[in-house]
């Protein structure tokens, strides 16, 4: 759902950078991923 409000808000108003939205939305799913997974999928991505 985040994501999702994140992108239309980008989309209607582009409140941040492509670049920052693409950080902001690869960083919430690595967050819902990181803790259900054995290994860290994206290591060198900041937490």
């Amino acid at each position: 759902m985040f994501v999702r409000v994140l992108c239309v808000d980008w989309l209607a108003n582009e409140t941040c950078s492509r670049t920052e939205l693409r950080d902001a939305c690869i960083g919430a799913v690595l967050g819902a991923i990181r803790p259900l997974l054995a290994t860290d999928p994206a290591p060198d991505w900041s937490r």
